[in-house]
């Protein structure tokens, strides 16, 4: 039980960071975009937006692929096991 509690507040404090991240993009196209109308500034963000989640996509699957490689004693190194 307490692997899942551990696995859940990971996985939220990623949920988290990802809406961190999209907020701070947001903020910035709002003041980057001021003069735009709001339509414009989303159509912005819509281009952006993508781009930001491969960047996530690509961190998990490099992790995922080192946990792969490393032998178990790594693994349970790197995760305080």
């Amino acid at each position: 039980m307490m692997a899942d509690d551990e696995e859940s507040e990971e996985l939220k404090e990623t949920i988290r960071e990802f809406v961190t991240v999209f907020k701070t993009v947001w903020d910035e196209i709002e003041h980057q975009f001021s003069g735009a109308s709001r339509e414009e500034r989303f159509r912005v963000f819509s281009v952006v937006a993508p781009f930001i989640t491969d960047i996530f996509s690509m961190a998990a699957r490099e992790e995922m692929m080192e946990d792969t490689v490393k032998p178990d004693s790594e693994r349970k190194k790197k995760r305080g096991v």
